[in-house]
């Protein structure tokens, strides 16, 4: 076995990134205490009906949701699943409370292929519901621990993550098929086209480019075609960061 050794490296996400404990209750809040945030902090986008919070990772317990009193994290495990080696391990990264929002999370539904008259729909899933999320383009720092090359380590993962982008692309491709012939504007067509585009123009960056950094998909609420690599087509939701028309957890992992 060879020794353990310590790498740097930075994680920056190119789309919002989803992490909420399972084992944690979501918060309940009411009315009053929304706008009160709301107005407190103008990084928060969602609608005012919310009732339930999901926290991103924090350290402690809290019986409230207090976002200003939050230490936020990204926990080591997270990205070792993202990853996906036993060869490889990383320490908690922290993160500061102005690099975290609070979100709706927008769903396209409707999206059966087999059905040429079903139009896809893009809408918040669960109004009541809104969920922390790590702002794309936040540069974090970090450490891994691996006795073997992190560069074949995180190639692998970069490998792992062309293959679902290119599950998701054939999807949504499919997708667009539907609107073959339709000339006005239709919001879902638009954002998918877009999304498509900047998919494709992400694995060609990947393909031609040599600058030791990799992608990998981290985080929760990124539909089927994003969480395995299947022998045949997967179906499923699709989870949309509107903001940056991509899938949420994409992020590069950059070596120093």
């Amino acid at each position: 076995m060879n020794d353990t050794k310590k790498y740097k490296f930075t994680l920056n996400p190119l789309s919002t990134i989803i992490l909420s404990p399972r084992e944690q209750s979501c918060f309940l809040c009411n009315n009053k205490e929304m706008k009160k945030i709301k107005g407190e902090d103008g990084r928060f986008s969602y609608t005012d009906s919310i009732k339930f919070v999901y926290p991103f990772y924090q350290y402690g317990m809290y019986e409230e949701y207090e976002p200003s009193n939050a230490q936020y994290y990204i926990p080591g495990s997270s990205i070792k699943g993202a990853v996906g080696s036993s060869l490889i391990s990383f320490d908690d990264i922290r993160v500061d409370g102005q690099n975290i929002s609070l979100r709706n999370l927008y769903k396209l539904q409707n999206i059966r292929t087999d059905s040429a008259e079903e139009k896809p729909k893009l809408g918040i899933f669960f109004p009541k519901v809104a969920i922390e999320t790590l702002d794309s383009g936040t540069e974090l720092n970090g450490e891994l621990f691996t006795g073997e090359n992190p560069v074949a380590v995180l190639q692998d993962a970069q490998q792992r993550s062309t293959d679902k982008l290119k599950q998701l692309l054939k999807q949504i491709n499919a997708i667009l098929l539907k609107y073959e012939g339709e000339s006005r504007e239709i919001k879902e067509k638009d954002i998918l086209c877009l999304m498509k585009s900047k998919l494709e123009t992400l694995l060609r960056e990947i393909s031609s480019t040599d600058q030791n950094r990799y992608l990998i998909i981290l985080g929760g609420y990124k539909g089927l075609n994003l969480s395995g690599v299947f022998p045949h087509e997967a179906a499923g939701a699709i989870y949309i960061d509107t903001e940056n028309k991509l899938p949420h957890g994409l992020a590069w992992i950059r070596l120093e």
